[in-house]
């Protein structure tokens, strides 16, 4: 079918049909002075058709026709030549493209009805330009180097730093290495026959900043082979002010109140003895009974611990008051669960479950296990996961205005400390509560959604604030936009695109004290990493791509044969014409 008429080069059209008419008013001028009455008026027509017929000859008309087969094929970074060479071969009349990240395949892609994808494939961000387009993904094999990373980029002094991931094709004997800002060696493994093994490495910092530590890959002998930066923000750590409620004393509150105690941190215990009468217990802290919980009391602890059956039985107004401060102040709680919890409504214990007959799960990053209650958490909007192991959540939080509400699926987790895992149960039970922690004296809470910022490439970020009419300014003083989600008043998302590698800055304008670092990198920092996490992710994204070609129309050339058979014909007429004449 046949839409509309177009041209190869319209961009000179105007100038084209300004040269046409001039050189037709000249000829017309021409037959006019010397004219012959009998052959004028069809010289003039042959001139207009044969000038017409050179414009478009110089123009190159195309028409507007509905396709269904036109195949492309886009080269992505690191493709296999073999591959390339052999999908050109088996598909005539394919398009090849190269994917290039600062330049738009849009009006490419847009002719196309289905398109190969091979090498390490396209980024995230641009996912969406492939919405309505049939998607045949060929990955590359994963490179060698690190494939999977998990650290503590984020903590306080005294804590440790956590590395653990898995290593592809490693030179046997080499050595990777935990380096810190100094280049001193923290920890290190050697690699032996194993082709793909999994290391965990970990490292105590003496001082508080920000600093970009190193994992390197050193042969025997000492020589560099690789390195990437490892960025670590410490904090000096601030001890919390704790509030744990309980029913009755029971064995996993008195090792976690042991656990926060011995952390330095301010923890007050409640546990109800009989109707209206408690017992109290104190740690690093004077001791002041807690009985009724107003505004004024919640508003003094970062963190309340309460098992379900007490903070579902509260009664109504008390319940909001908690909800208030959650959300309002970013008070942070963690419910402990029962059976009780998993059989409330969803719209009474902020989370919904699934029965899923599991009773037992390996932590993350561990090889402990622990007896869990036969629920997993199911998808909802607002709970984020904080713990996975064997590929379940087994601890999640609500994200509530500034606060959070957190609980798990895990039982008796004291059973680590038993079994002499301490440093297991440290870990577990510092990710949780680190997660939904009040953020003290922070009118912003920011969260940084790119997992690996690069220079001159979008870098995610989210931000909860309840402050009206602010802006943020990154660390040249220029403004960054940013969008209010609907459904979340005081969420607010924003896209930058960093130009400097190293630490970067944002902060709301006029207020160093909401200060959020983080750190862009170079675009050789994390290679094989990257490419290994684009392959996972496309072949996630284009796993159950539409398999059915869709109709798009394209603009066909013209075949120019019968302009040259009319400017021929044309010319040779307007030349033979005055002959005939003379010889007349």
């Amino acid at each position: 079918m046949i839409n509309r008429f177009s041209f190869v080069h319209n961009d000179v059209l105007i100038p084209v049909l300004i040269a046409g008419l001039v050189l037709f008013a000249i000829f017309f001028y021409k037959e006019w002075v010397t004219r012959n009455r009998r052959n004028f008026v069809l010289n003039a027509v042959v001139a207009f058709v044969t000038i017409a017929a050179l414009v478009l000859l110089v123009l190159e008309p195309t028409k507007e026709v509905e396709v269904d087969d036109q195949k492309g094929l886009l080269l992505t970074d690191g493709f296999d030549e073999q591959q390339n060479d052999s999908l050109v071969s088996l598909n005539k009349g394919i398009k090849v493209l190269n994917y290039d990240s600062g330049k738009s395949i849009r009006n490419e892609l847009d002719s196309l009805t289905s398109i190969y994808v091979i090498g390490q494939g396209i980024p995230s961000y641009d996912f969406s330009l492939f919405n309505d387009l049939s998607v045949d993904y060929i990955p590359k094999e994963n490179p060698s180097g690190i494939n999977r990373l998990s650290y503590t980029n984020h903590i306080n002094l005294g804590e440790k730093v956590e590395i653990v991931g898995s290593y592809n094709q490693p030179i046997k004997g080499a050595f990777l290495v935990f380096e810190d800002s100094g280049g001193n060696g923290l920890d290190s493994i050697q690699f032996g026959e194993n082709g793909n093994p999994d290391f965990s490495l970990s490292g105590s910092p003496k001082t508080s900043g920000t600093y970009v530590y190193q994992l390197t890959v050193k042969d025997s002998t000492g020589v560099l082979l690789d390195g990437n930066p490892l960025p670590i923000e410490i904090k000096e750590k601030k001890p919390l002010r704790v509030l744990i409620l309980n029913n009755f004393p029971t064995f996993e509150t008195k090792y976690l109140k042991n656990f926060l105690a011995e952390e330095g941190h301010e923890v007050i215990v409640r546990s109800q003895l009989t109707k209206g009468k408690f017992k109290f217990e104190y740690f690093n802290t004077s001791s002041s009974p807690v009985y009724e919980l107003t505004d004024a009391v919640l508003n003094q602890f970062d963190l309340i611990i309460s098992d379900a059956d007490t903070y579902f039985n509260f009664s109504a107004s008390l319940k909001n008051r908690f909800e208030k401060n959650i959300r309002e102040s970013g008070l942070g709680v963690f419910i402990q669960p029962s059976e009780f919890l998993f059989n409330l409504r969803e719209s009474s214990s902020y989370f919904k479950f699934k029965r899923d007959a599991i009773d037992e799960v390996q932590l993350p990053n561990s090889s402990n296990s622990l007896e869990k209650y036969p629920y997993d958490f199911d998808e909802q909007f607002l709970v984020q996961p904080i713990l996975k192991g064997d590929g379940l959540t087994i601890a999640a939080y609500k994200q509530m205005g500034l606060g959070r509400v957190a609980t798990t699926t895990i039982s008796n987790s004291y059973q680590l400390l038993l079994n002499g895992s301490d440093e297991a149960y440290k870990n577990c039970w510092t990710q949780i509560l680190d997660a939904i922690i009040k953020k003290n004296n922070m009118a912003v809470e920011w969260k940084a959604v790119s997992h690996i910022p690069i220079v001159d490439a979008p870098f995610d970020f989210n931000l909860y604030t309840n402050l009206k009419g602010f802006s943020i300014v990154n660390e040249n003083g220029g403004l960054v936009a940013t969008v209010q989600k609907p459904m979340i008043s005081n969420k607010y998302s924003g896209i930058i695109y960093p130009k400097k590698k190293g630490w970067n800055t944002l902060e709301i304008e006029s207020d160093s004290t909401s200060q959020f670092s983080y750190y862009v990198y170079d675009d050789v920092n994390w290679k094989s990493l990257r490419t290994t996490e684009s392959i996972a992710a496309n072949q996630k994204r284009f796993k159950n791509t539409l398999n059915k070609n869709r109709t798009v129309t394209n603009d066909r050339p013209i075949s120019p044969i019968s302009f040259y058979i009319l400017f021929l014909i044309g010319i040779g007429w307007l030349w033979l014409s005055p002959k005939l004449i003379t010889d007349k």
